[in-house]
Protein backbone atom coordinates (compact mmCIF):
# COMPACT_ATOMS: atom_id res chain seq x y z
CA UNK A 1 0.00 0.00 0.00
CA UNK A 2 2.82 2.38 0.92
CA UNK A 3 4.62 1.52 -2.32
CA UNK A 4 1.47 2.34 -4.35
CA UNK A 5 1.23 5.78 -2.70
CA UNK A 6 4.87 6.48 -3.44
CA UNK A 7 4.39 5.47 -7.09
CA UNK A 8 1.23 7.57 -7.33
CA UNK A 9 2.91 10.74 -6.07
CA UNK A 10 5.96 10.05 -8.21
CA UNK A 11 3.73 9.90 -11.31
CA UNK A 12 1.91 13.11 -10.30
CA UNK A 13 5.21 14.83 -9.70
CA UNK A 14 6.53 13.68 -13.08
CA UNK A 15 3.39 14.90 -14.88
CA UNK A 16 3.70 18.31 -13.17
CA UNK A 17 7.37 18.55 -14.06
CA UNK A 18 6.76 17.62 -17.68
CA UNK A 19 3.92 20.14 -17.87
CA UNK A 20 6.14 22.87 -16.47
CA UNK A 21 8.94 22.00 -18.90
CA UNK A 22 6.39 22.15 -21.74
CA UNK A 23 5.42 25.66 -20.62
CA UNK A 24 9.04 26.82 -20.41
CA UNK A 25 9.97 25.30 -23.76
CA UNK A 26 6.87 26.45 -25.64
CA UNK A 27 5.86 29.73 -24.05
CA UNK A 28 8.82 31.28 -22.27
CA UNK A 29 12.14 31.17 -24.15
CA UNK A 30 11.18 28.82 -26.98
CA UNK A 31 13.38 29.01 -30.05
CA UNK A 32 11.52 29.32 -33.35
CA UNK A 33 14.42 29.57 -35.76
CA UNK A 34 13.64 26.13 -37.19
CA UNK A 35 10.34 27.44 -38.60
CA UNK A 36 10.91 28.53 -42.18
CA UNK A 37 8.68 31.50 -43.06
CA UNK A 38 8.82 34.55 -45.27
CA UNK A 39 9.06 37.54 -42.98
CA UNK A 40 6.07 39.83 -43.18
CA UNK A 41 5.24 43.01 -41.32
CA UNK A 42 1.61 42.77 -40.35
CA UNK A 43 -0.03 42.25 -43.75
CA UNK A 44 2.89 43.58 -45.84
CA UNK A 45 6.60 43.04 -46.23
CA UNK A 46 9.01 45.03 -44.10
CA UNK A 47 9.01 48.72 -45.07
CA UNK A 48 12.40 50.27 -45.77
CA UNK A 49 12.00 53.20 -43.36
CA UNK A 50 9.72 53.68 -40.35
CA UNK A 51 9.40 56.84 -38.28
CA UNK A 52 7.82 56.95 -34.81
CA UNK A 53 7.37 59.94 -32.50
CA UNK A 54 8.09 59.29 -28.81
CA UNK A 55 7.64 61.56 -25.75
CA UNK A 56 10.51 63.90 -24.95
CA UNK A 57 11.30 62.08 -21.69
CA UNK A 58 11.34 58.58 -23.19
CA UNK A 59 14.34 56.45 -22.22
CA UNK A 60 15.61 52.88 -22.69
CA UNK A 61 14.24 52.83 -26.24
CA UNK A 62 14.52 49.34 -27.75
CA UNK A 63 13.31 47.45 -30.80
CA UNK A 64 11.75 43.99 -31.05
CA UNK A 65 13.58 41.24 -32.91
CA UNK A 66 11.80 41.93 -36.22
CA UNK A 67 11.14 45.68 -35.91
CA UNK A 68 7.39 45.29 -35.52
CA UNK A 69 7.45 47.01 -32.13
CA UNK A 70 9.51 49.56 -30.27
CA UNK A 71 9.41 50.08 -26.53
CA UNK A 72 10.47 52.77 -24.08
CA UNK A 73 10.14 53.80 -20.45
CA UNK A 74 8.50 57.08 -19.42
CA UNK A 75 7.26 58.21 -16.00
CA UNK A 76 7.50 54.75 -14.47
CA UNK A 77 5.68 52.97 -17.30
CA UNK A 78 6.93 50.64 -20.01
CA UNK A 79 5.26 51.41 -23.34
CA UNK A 80 5.09 49.06 -26.32
CA UNK A 81 4.29 50.74 -29.64
CA UNK A 82 3.37 49.17 -32.98
CA UNK A 83 5.69 50.56 -35.66
CA UNK A 84 3.00 49.78 -38.26
CA UNK A 85 0.29 51.97 -36.67
CA UNK A 86 2.38 54.18 -34.30
CA UNK A 87 -0.14 53.32 -31.58
CA UNK A 88 0.59 52.13 -28.03
CA UNK A 89 -0.49 48.50 -27.79
CA UNK A 90 0.50 47.96 -24.14
CA UNK A 91 1.34 49.99 -21.02
CA UNK A 92 3.08 48.18 -18.19
CA UNK A 93 3.14 50.03 -14.88
CA UNK A 94 6.38 49.79 -12.97
CA UNK A 95 6.65 49.90 -9.19
CA UNK A 96 9.14 52.76 -8.98
CA UNK A 97 10.29 55.62 -11.17
CA UNK A 98 13.82 54.19 -11.27
CA UNK A 99 12.76 51.18 -13.30
CA UNK A 100 14.91 48.12 -13.84
CA UNK A 101 16.32 46.57 -16.98
CA UNK A 102 14.11 45.00 -19.65
CA UNK A 103 14.79 43.24 -22.96
CA UNK A 104 13.11 41.67 -25.96
CA UNK A 105 13.60 37.98 -26.74
CA UNK A 106 15.89 37.50 -29.76
CA UNK A 107 13.43 35.37 -31.75
CA UNK A 108 9.89 36.56 -31.02
CA UNK A 109 7.75 39.49 -29.90
CA UNK A 110 8.05 38.72 -26.22
CA UNK A 111 9.49 41.07 -23.63
CA UNK A 112 11.09 40.26 -20.27
CA UNK A 113 11.08 42.93 -17.59
CA UNK A 114 11.54 43.40 -13.86
CA UNK A 115 9.17 44.83 -11.25
CA UNK A 116 10.23 45.95 -7.77
CA UNK A 117 8.39 45.29 -4.55
CA UNK A 118 9.74 47.02 -1.47
CA UNK A 119 9.73 45.15 1.85
CA UNK A 120 11.18 47.54 4.44
CA UNK A 121 14.84 47.95 3.60
CA UNK A 122 14.81 44.98 1.23
CA UNK A 123 13.81 44.96 -2.44
CA UNK A 124 12.16 41.97 -4.09
CA UNK A 125 12.66 41.74 -7.85
CA UNK A 126 9.94 40.00 -9.89
CA UNK A 127 10.83 38.68 -13.35
CA UNK A 128 7.86 39.07 -15.71
CA UNK A 129 7.20 38.09 -19.32
CA UNK A 130 4.73 39.69 -21.74
CA UNK A 131 3.87 38.19 -25.12
CA UNK A 132 2.73 41.02 -27.40
CA UNK A 133 1.25 38.88 -30.17
CA UNK A 134 -0.94 36.89 -27.74
CA UNK A 135 -1.43 39.63 -25.09
CA UNK A 136 -0.30 37.23 -22.37
CA UNK A 137 1.50 38.22 -19.16
CA UNK A 138 3.31 35.74 -16.91
CA UNK A 139 5.28 36.04 -13.69
CA UNK A 140 8.37 33.91 -14.19
CA UNK A 141 9.87 34.10 -10.72
CA UNK A 142 9.61 36.08 -7.46
CA UNK A 143 12.72 35.02 -5.63
CA UNK A 144 15.41 37.72 -5.92
CA UNK A 145 15.81 39.63 -2.65
CA UNK A 146 18.28 42.52 -2.69
CA UNK A 147 19.59 45.23 -0.39
CA UNK A 148 18.21 48.75 -0.73
CA UNK A 149 19.36 50.82 -3.72
CA UNK A 150 20.04 47.72 -5.80
CA UNK A 151 18.84 47.39 -9.40
CA UNK A 152 19.03 45.02 -12.36
CA UNK A 153 21.41 46.45 -14.94
CA UNK A 154 21.68 43.71 -17.58
CA UNK A 155 20.38 40.30 -18.57
CA UNK A 156 21.42 37.63 -21.09
CA UNK A 157 19.29 34.74 -22.25
CA UNK A 158 19.44 31.77 -24.59
CA UNK A 159 16.25 30.32 -26.13
CA UNK A 160 18.23 27.17 -26.98
CA UNK A 161 19.43 26.36 -23.46
CA UNK A 162 16.62 28.20 -21.62
CA UNK A 163 19.21 29.79 -19.33
CA UNK A 164 19.02 33.37 -18.07
CA UNK A 165 21.80 35.30 -16.35
CA UNK A 166 20.93 38.49 -14.48
CA UNK A 167 23.42 41.15 -13.43
CA UNK A 168 22.45 43.21 -10.38
CA UNK A 169 24.22 46.35 -9.18
CA UNK A 170 24.23 46.70 -5.39
CA UNK A 171 25.86 49.47 -3.27
CA UNK A 172 28.80 47.16 -2.48
CA UNK A 173 29.26 44.89 -5.51
CA UNK A 174 27.74 43.38 -8.61
CA UNK A 175 25.76 40.18 -8.19
CA UNK A 176 25.10 37.48 -10.76
CA UNK A 177 21.99 35.29 -10.73
CA UNK A 178 21.12 32.29 -12.87
CA UNK A 179 17.56 31.26 -13.77
CA UNK A 180 17.39 27.71 -15.15
CA UNK A 181 14.78 25.83 -17.17
CA UNK A 182 12.86 24.94 -13.99
CA UNK A 183 12.55 28.64 -13.13
CA UNK A 184 14.89 28.07 -10.18
CA UNK A 185 16.98 31.08 -9.34
CA UNK A 186 20.47 30.87 -7.89
CA UNK A 187 23.02 33.46 -6.90
CA UNK A 188 26.47 32.77 -8.33
CA UNK A 189 29.33 33.98 -6.14
CA UNK A 190 32.06 35.65 -8.15
CA UNK A 191 35.76 36.28 -7.54
CA UNK A 192 35.28 39.91 -8.69
CA UNK A 193 33.19 42.84 -7.48
CA UNK A 194 32.36 44.42 -10.84
CA UNK A 195 31.19 43.06 -14.21
CA UNK A 196 31.74 45.47 -17.09
CA UNK A 197 30.17 43.36 -19.85
CA UNK A 198 28.77 39.87 -20.29
CA UNK A 199 27.40 37.66 -23.06
CA UNK A 200 25.96 34.16 -23.26
CA UNK A 201 26.74 31.39 -25.72
CA UNK A 202 23.54 30.14 -27.34
CA UNK A 203 24.17 26.43 -27.89
CA UNK A 204 25.73 25.67 -24.48
CA UNK A 205 25.26 26.92 -20.94
CA UNK A 206 28.35 29.13 -20.98
CA UNK A 207 28.62 32.71 -19.77
CA UNK A 208 31.47 35.04 -20.76
CA UNK A 209 32.10 38.22 -18.79
CA UNK A 210 34.66 40.99 -18.50
CA UNK A 211 35.61 42.07 -14.98
CA UNK A 212 36.64 45.59 -13.99
CA UNK A 213 40.35 44.69 -14.30
CA UNK A 214 39.76 43.66 -17.96
CA UNK A 215 40.12 39.92 -17.39
CA UNK A 216 37.77 37.73 -19.46
CA UNK A 217 36.06 35.06 -17.34
CA UNK A 218 34.24 31.89 -18.45
CA UNK A 219 31.54 30.09 -16.44
CA UNK A 220 30.51 26.72 -17.87
CA UNK A 221 27.28 25.00 -16.78
CA UNK A 222 26.85 27.51 -13.99
CA UNK A 223 29.84 26.10 -12.15
CA UNK A 224 33.51 27.02 -11.82
CA UNK A 225 34.65 30.52 -12.79
CA UNK A 226 37.79 30.33 -14.95
CA UNK A 227 39.97 32.75 -16.93
CA UNK A 228 39.97 32.79 -20.70
CA UNK A 229 43.46 34.29 -20.32
CA UNK A 230 45.44 36.02 -17.60
CA UNK A 231 46.16 38.84 -20.06
CA UNK A 232 43.82 41.82 -20.25
CA UNK A 233 41.19 42.08 -22.97
CA UNK A 234 37.80 43.66 -23.57
CA UNK A 235 34.74 41.61 -24.48
CA UNK A 236 33.17 42.64 -27.81
CA UNK A 237 30.46 40.00 -28.14
CA UNK A 238 29.46 36.57 -29.46
CA UNK A 239 28.34 35.86 -33.04
CA UNK A 240 25.66 33.48 -34.32
CA UNK A 241 28.16 30.62 -34.48
CA UNK A 242 29.12 31.06 -30.80
CA UNK A 243 32.49 32.58 -31.63
CA UNK A 244 33.62 34.91 -28.84
CA UNK A 245 35.21 38.22 -29.88
CA UNK A 246 37.68 40.02 -27.63
CA UNK A 247 40.03 42.96 -28.19
CA UNK A 248 43.40 44.01 -26.83
CA UNK A 249 43.81 47.63 -25.69
CA UNK A 250 46.59 50.08 -26.45
CA UNK A 251 47.76 52.73 -23.97
CA UNK A 252 44.85 54.96 -25.05
CA UNK A 253 42.36 52.22 -24.13
CA UNK A 254 41.50 51.66 -27.79
CA UNK A 255 41.29 48.36 -29.67
CA UNK A 256 43.71 47.67 -32.52
CA UNK A 257 43.77 43.83 -32.48
CA UNK A 258 40.74 41.55 -32.27
CA UNK A 259 40.64 37.82 -31.59
CA UNK A 260 37.76 35.41 -32.13
CA UNK A 261 37.10 31.71 -31.69
CA UNK A 262 35.17 29.13 -29.62
CA UNK A 263 35.83 29.00 -25.88
CA UNK A 264 36.56 25.27 -26.17
CA UNK A 265 39.80 26.11 -28.01
CA UNK A 266 42.85 27.77 -26.45
CA UNK A 267 43.15 31.48 -27.12
CA UNK A 268 46.44 30.81 -28.97
CA UNK A 269 44.41 29.03 -31.70
CA UNK A 270 41.91 31.85 -32.21
CA UNK A 271 41.81 34.00 -35.34
CA UNK A 272 43.32 37.48 -35.25
CA UNK A 273 42.06 40.66 -36.94
CA UNK A 274 44.17 43.82 -37.04
CA UNK A 275 42.11 46.98 -37.47
CA UNK A 276 43.25 49.68 -39.86
CA UNK A 277 42.89 52.22 -37.08
CA UNK A 278 42.32 51.99 -33.36
CA UNK A 279 38.69 52.10 -32.25
CA UNK A 280 36.94 52.57 -28.93
CA UNK A 281 35.68 49.16 -27.73
CA UNK A 282 32.24 50.67 -27.09
CA UNK A 283 31.91 51.41 -30.83
CA UNK A 284 32.78 47.91 -32.10
CA UNK A 285 29.83 45.55 -32.60
CA UNK A 286 28.97 42.25 -34.26
CA UNK A 287 26.43 43.21 -36.93
CA UNK A 288 23.26 41.11 -36.38
CA UNK A 289 22.42 40.92 -40.10
CA UNK A 290 25.58 39.20 -41.35
CA UNK A 291 27.75 38.50 -38.29
CA UNK A 292 30.53 40.79 -39.55
CA UNK A 293 32.32 43.27 -37.36
CA UNK A 294 31.13 46.86 -37.52
CA UNK A 295 31.97 50.23 -36.06
CA UNK A 296 29.35 52.74 -34.94
CA UNK A 297 30.13 56.47 -35.11
CA UNK A 298 27.09 58.57 -34.16
CA UNK A 299 24.87 58.17 -37.27
CA UNK A 300 27.11 55.77 -39.23
CA UNK A 301 27.55 52.01 -39.22
CA UNK A 302 30.63 50.79 -41.08
CA UNK A 303 31.01 47.13 -42.01
CA UNK A 304 34.68 46.32 -41.43
CA UNK A 305 34.62 43.35 -43.84
CA UNK A 306 33.25 45.01 -46.96
CA UNK A 307 33.70 48.68 -46.07
CA UNK A 308 30.02 49.52 -46.64
CA UNK A 309 28.84 52.52 -44.61
CA UNK A 310 25.17 53.04 -43.75
CA UNK A 311 24.15 56.54 -42.65
CA UNK A 312 20.95 57.85 -41.14
CA UNK A 313 19.44 60.86 -39.43
CA UNK A 314 20.20 61.03 -35.73
CA UNK A 315 22.23 58.83 -33.39
CA UNK A 316 22.27 55.04 -33.65
CA UNK A 317 20.67 53.57 -30.51
CA UNK A 318 19.87 49.98 -31.52
CA UNK A 319 20.39 47.43 -34.32
CA UNK A 320 18.66 44.16 -35.18
CA UNK A 321 18.73 41.86 -38.23
CA UNK A 322 16.38 44.10 -40.19
CA UNK A 323 16.88 47.67 -39.02
CA UNK A 324 19.29 50.24 -37.71
CA UNK A 325 17.47 52.43 -35.18
CA UNK A 326 18.25 56.15 -35.01
CA UNK A 327 17.04 58.75 -32.54
CA UNK A 328 16.70 62.35 -33.68
CA UNK A 329 15.16 64.37 -30.83
CA UNK A 330 11.63 62.96 -30.44
CA UNK A 331 11.80 60.91 -33.65
CA UNK A 332 12.77 57.23 -33.74
CA UNK A 333 13.73 56.15 -37.27
CA UNK A 334 14.05 52.51 -38.31
CA UNK A 335 16.11 52.16 -41.48
CA UNK A 336 16.54 48.84 -43.27
CA UNK A 337 20.12 47.91 -44.14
Amino acid sequence: MKLKKILKWSIISLIFELGFLYYINNYFLVDSTFIKTEKVFGDTKLPHTIEITVPYGAKEIKISYDGEYISYIENGKLYIVSTKTSKVVKQIKMEEKNTDYYTWLPDRNRILYFLRERHGHVIRINLEAYDVDNSLNNTVNKAIYLPDKSFVSYMTLSPLTNMIYIKVDTPLEDRLYQVNIMSEIRRMYLPVKKILKMAEIQKKDTLIYQSSNNIIHVIRDGKKDTYLSTKKYVLIGIDGNDNVYIGSLNNKKQVINLYYGPVDKPLSLWNKITLRKAESPQNIIIIPKDGNLGVIQNNELKNLKNGIVVKGYGKIIDINKNYIVYQNKDKIILKAY
